[in-house]
Order: C-alpha cells, then structure tokens, then sequence
C-alpha cells in the first residue's frame, strides 16, 4: 500500500515538472519554431505611353527636334474647313477650306530635311480625294506643290500620290486624275490616272 502511493506522488510530482507546455502553444518539445520570412517585393515602375488621338500620325516634322504627332482636331461642317492640329500646342493648325474631313500620313525623301505631311482630304464629291503635301518652315506649314485630286477608282494600298521625280532633280512626281471621252463606257466617259513631274519649294 505504502508503495502504491508513493508512486502515485512521483507519478504527480512528474506531471506538475517539465512536462507541462505554455498554454496555447502548439510546439512540440524538442522542435524548433518556424522562421516566418519576409519576401522583398519590388515592384517595377510602370510607364503609361500617351494615347494619341485617333488617326494621329507621328515623325520628324521638324529637323533635329522631338517628333510629334499630327491629328484631325474638327470640322466645321457649316464653313467646310478642316482643322489639322499637332501635339505641340506652340506648332500653328492647319485650316483646309473647301473640305470636309481628312486622314493623314508621313512622307520622308533624301531630299528635304524634314519629314513631310500629306493629307488627303475628305470634298463635296465622294468621287475623289484631294492631297495637300505641307512641309513645317519658317515657323509655318508651307504647301509644297500645288494641291491635286486622284478619282478614287485609282486609288489602292500600293499608290503613293506624289514622290521624288528621279529623271528631274528638284522636281516631285505626282498622280492625278482626268477623264476621256469613251463611247464603249456608260458614262460616255473613262477616268484615267496620269502623272505628271511639278517643281517642289526648296529652302
């Protein structure tokens, strides 16, 4: 009896020792605790590109200086003028008359310093386009030929409208269109595409 007792006061001398965990805890004896590690983010700086407006056309319109974008700002459809603006609000419009939209692209020769513009212009007679060749001189834009019109029968994705004249120095050859008098047509007529080589304005 003696000795049953007195290994039960052992027994809850035992338990009352290192026995006992931390209340809430949940390690198990003899195993370390998890590390919690913190991961370093870095996040990379994100560069946002400007939206240009729609039918925007960008290059060097100007030597040596930052290229910019060229776009169709409005119509005024009560006037007939279309305005053609620019990215730099300091570069002056272009006002077209007689016109009533217009969609832009670039032009680059060897021969001018300078990227062209070159719009083709929305008129009255859906029939045809008219194409207005500006170069950026002087602090203004400046026609460098004439105006022209193509039929747009003519026109396709592999036309240029106006280029440099190999056979003539300082000159541009551009297409334009006429009609001719044909008896085997409807119309009584046959529009026919033509070139023709103009001299270009230099500086």
């Amino acid at each position: 009896m003696t000795r049953i007792i007195g290994c039960g006061i052992v027994f809850l001398m035992l338990q009352g020792c290192g026995g006992s965990t931390t209340q809430g805890s949940k390690n198990i004896i003899g195993e370390p605790e998890p590390k919690t590690e913190t991961e370093a983010v870095i996040e990379n700086p994100v560069i946002s590109e400007p939206i240009l407006p729609s039918g925007a056309v960008t290059a060097n319109f100007i030597t040596k200086q930052t290229p910019f974008y060229a776009y169709v700002k409005g119509v005024d459809t009560s006037l007939g003028v279309t305005e053609i603006a620019f990215e730099d609000a300091a570069i002056p419009p272009i006002r077209i008359p007689e016109t009533v939209g217009a969609s832009l692209s670039s032009l680059r020769f060897n021969e001018f310093e300078s990227d062209l513009l070159l719009v083709t212009a929305k008129i009255k007679d859906p029939n045809f386009n008219k194409y207005y060749l500006y170069q950026f001189q002087n602090g203004r834009w400046e026609l460098v030929v004439n105006r022209f019109a193509i039929h747009k029968s003519h026109v396709s994705d592999t036309l240029i409208p106006i280029t440099i004249d190999p056979a003539n120095p300082g000159y541009m050859l551009r297409y334009y269109s006429v009609f001719d008098l044909d008896a085997k047509s409807e119309l009584g007529y046959t529009w026919r595409l033509l070139s023709e080589s103009v001299p270009y304005k230099q500086r």
